[in-house]
């Protein structure tokens, strides 16, 4: 492997440049992960320097050099191929080489197969590009850059006891780095959604085995677009951290707080009743409200909705079921007029119980 590292003069730290293969049609969608790569390159992120191209076909990419690139960006859909077939050539090609891929919300099938292929990312385009790119990249790098360490210091395990314990310090050190990245999500350090998704299959188990309770709390945030569109995405990310420190505060350790995606958070909440689910979800709103009046945002009309189901309430057969019916009444919240907390519950016939404060 190249790893693309040059020594500083009279330094020995190396300097790193990263270098990437966009696949992307739209020229003006290229343009834009580049500038928001360049952006990040050098501030403490695992480059100094940043190399980036972009061909926009997988025919284009059959005259590439793959062994010249560190990562490949490409879009799902392409003039004469689907993402997944540039995917597969990849891997046929030079499989060392990550490749993320990247589509809009009507792509989840796309999505979930490119995972389930050996992408490392599927990013999805919410205008947030200029932020879960460059992370998307830098994961994908500083991933690819840990593997060839470590393969490097597995070469070296013979040399002397010392030198076995020192590989394998780094070796677990690394390893919990990765964990720590394939749960969490970037922007407001909550579990990510496929991390949950292992987590509400464990504990689907537990109730179907040993009849325990459980609950899954699913929030909305209202007026979001209009936040985006009126004061810019910064503030949105800033209203997206908060919600996560909000909701991260209002539960327990044993629960797990999660981003759904977009502006959905969700909270899974084993061996819990009806009434604490409640007491929790009733405590985010006056927190979350709490919060907003810290920030200065106009007359934007900003608020949370929030649905609740349970597995002894709503009756549900399945874990997929349990989080459907959270997300009824979580929209049945948003859409109520009530002045007070927009919280519903999901009752066993589909009917909804708006909780008072």
């Amino acid at each position: 492997m190249d790893t693309n590292m040059q020594s500083e003069p009279g330094s020995h730290r190396a300097r790193r440049t990263l270098r990437v293969l966009f696949i992307e049609p739209d020229a003006e969608i290229a343009a834009g992960y580049k500038t928001a790569l360049h952006a990040r390159a050098g501030s403490g992120v695992g480059w100094d320097t940043v190399s980036s191209r972009s061909l926009p076909s997988l025919g284009a990419l059959h005259e590439a050099d793959l062994s010249l690139v560190d990562v490949i960006v490409s879009a799902s859909t392409l003039p004469d191929a689907c993402g997944l077939d540039l995917l597969a050539y990849v891997q046929g090609s030079c499989p060392d080489t990550p490749v993320i891929l990247t589509g809009d919300a009507s792509d989840s099938a796309i999505a979930v197969e490119a995972i389930r292929g050996g992408a490392v990312e599927f990013v999805l385009q919410t205008g947030h590009e200029s932020i879960t790119m460059p992370l998307a990249i830098e994961k994908a790098f500083v991933h690819r850059q840990l593997r060839y360490e470590n393969e490097c210091l597995h070469a070296d395990l013979g040399r002397s006891v010392a030198e076995l314990a020192m590989v394998n310090r780094k070796l677990k050190k690394s390893i919990r780095r990765l964990e720590v990245t394939a749960r969490t999500d970037e922007l407001t350090g909550l579990t990510n959604r496929r991390w949950l998704n292992l987590m509400l299959e464990g504990r689907w188990a537990e109730v179907e085995r040993h009849d325990l309770s459980l609950a899954f709390v699913m929030l909305d945030l209202d007026g979001f677009k209009q936040l985006n569109d009126r004061l810019g995405h910064q503030r949105g990310d800033d209203l997206l951290r908060v919600t996560g420190e909000v909701i991260r505060d209002n539960c327990r350790s044993i629960d797990v707080a999660a981003r759904y995606g977009g502006d959905e958070f969700c909270l899974l909440m084993p061996h819990t009743s009806v009434d604490a689910a409640m007491q929790v979800a009733l405590r985010i709103v006056e927190a979350f409200r709490s919060r907003l009046a810290e920030h200065e945002l106009g007359d934007v009309p900003l608020d949370v909705s929030i649905g609740i189901s349970h597995s002894e309430l709503s009756n549900p057969t399945c874990a997929e079921e349990l989080v459907h019916h959270a997300d009824q009444a979580m929209y049945a919240a948003k859409s109520s007029k009530n002045e007070g907390p927009r919280v519903m519950l999901r009752g066993a016939t589909g009917s909804m119980g708006r909780l008072a404060a």
